[in-house]
Order: C-alpha cells, then sequence, then structure tokens
C-alpha cells in the first residue's frame, strides 16, 4: 500500500500568486534564452519544450508543471523570454528557485502587469528542497506567503 505524504516548506515570496500542480524538478541551473529560443519553439505547442541539449531536462514540456530549479543562468534575454512563454499561455503553473535573480522575476512581473498572466515564484535556498520533491509530486506554491506544499505518493 502506498502512502500519502505531506510536507510544508517555508520560502520567500517573490511574485503573488497561486499555482498548483505536477512538480518538474531540475538540479541543474536553466538558460532560458538558450531553452527557447531556438526556432521549434516558435511552432504552437512546442514553446515551452526545453531545447538546450546540454540541459537534464532537454525535450521536456514546461507547460502546466511546477518548474524546481537552483537558478538561472545566460542572458539579460531571460525575463522577456518568459514574458512571452507566459502571454503565449504556454508557461508552468508556478516557479519555485533555489536563488532567484532580478531577470527571472521580471519576466513574471511584466507578464503580471501587462497582460495578467504572470506566474508566482517562491525562492528557497535550502538543499533539502531536492530530498524532498520529485518530479511528478503535487506541489502548490503560494506566491503571496512563500508557502509551498508538496504531497507525495511513496
Amino acid at each position: 500500500m502506498r502512502d500519502m505524504i505531506t510536507s510544508e516548506l517555508q520560502g520567500r515570496a517573490l511574485v503573488a500568486g497561486y499555482g498548483s500542480g505536477p512538480a518538474l524538478v531540475s538540479k541543474t541551473a536553466i538558460n532560458f534564452a538558450a531553452a527557447f529560443g531556438r526556432p521549434q519553439n516558435a511552432i504552437p505547442g512546442r514553446r515551452a519544450v526545453i531545447n538546450d541539449r546540454h540541459h537534464e531536462l532537454f525535450k521536456q514540456n514546461i507547460k502546466g508543471a511546477v518548474l524546481l530549479f537552483p537558478a538561472c543562468i545566460g542572458s539579460t534575454f531571460t525575463g522577456m523570454v518568459l514574458l512571452q512563454i507566459m502571454y503565449k499561455k504556454e508557461a508552468p503553473l508556478a516557479m519555485v528557485v533555489q536563488h532567484a535573480d532580478p531577470l527571472l522575476i521580471a519576466g513574471s512581473v511584466l507578464a503580471k502587469v501587462w497582460f495578467n498572466c504572470g506566474i508566482p515564484v517562491v525562492e528557497y535556498s535550502r538543499e533539502d528542497l531536492y530530498a524532498l520533491v520529485r518530479t511528478g509530486d503535487i506541489i502548490s506554491v503560494n506566491g503571496v506567503n512563500g508557502k509551498i506544499t508538496i504531497q507525495t505518493v511513496r
């Protein structure tokens, strides 16, 4: 028999909102410009597919997932890439990041302000994140108070 385990973590709320869905976990920083700036990302239905062949989530679709990752790296274009996938309704449901930076936050804030389609972002800097969350676990992210709820079946 499998048990449902619920855990709660307290992070730092960065962008308000609420998102809940299956986790998509990466232990590798994401270069959003490299992952989503390829010609194939212009095709409807493929905009949210990670096309950075050097990344562990290569060919994974982030739409409809709660994206957990350590940080973003790369271009100053990060915010605009995120803004575009949010505007096109191809974005993750929420993001939990260990080390957020202003460029990452800018994409969600601008999408919220300009198009009313930003997603919640919570920063959780402790390493136990990866021990507690696996891809497929159900994660609820509260971007108002920073609460992260994890439902795991083990």
